[in-house]
């Protein structure tokens, strides 16, 4: 019992003497520039695939896919938050 109340004792002095008494307001502000776009190669889907073979032409296709929906929604994300 008394070993909590110490305890007690010493977290209501820390709290104390380091400043956390007053609160901070911070504004944040979204970056509200369009996000810019990556630059995929132009490639022949055919030559690819028959270069890579399915499995890993459909690893590279996943990839870049995924590129892509990351990029669109970084885009709603910017269009919903900069709305005037």
């Amino acid at each position: 019992m008394q070993m909590t109340v110490l305890k007690a004792s010493v977290l209501a002095v820390l709290f104390a003497v380091s400043g956390c008494t007053t609160i901070e307001y911070v504004e944040v502000r979204p970056q509200c520039e369009p996000v810019p776009i990556p630059a995929l190669p132009s490639l022949d889907r055919g030559e690819l695939w028959d270069a890579l073979g399915d499995a890993q032409y459909r690893e590279v296709e996943r990839y870049i896919n995924g590129l892509w929906s990351v990029i669109d929604e970084q885009s709603a994300v910017l269009g919903a938050a900069c709305r005037p």
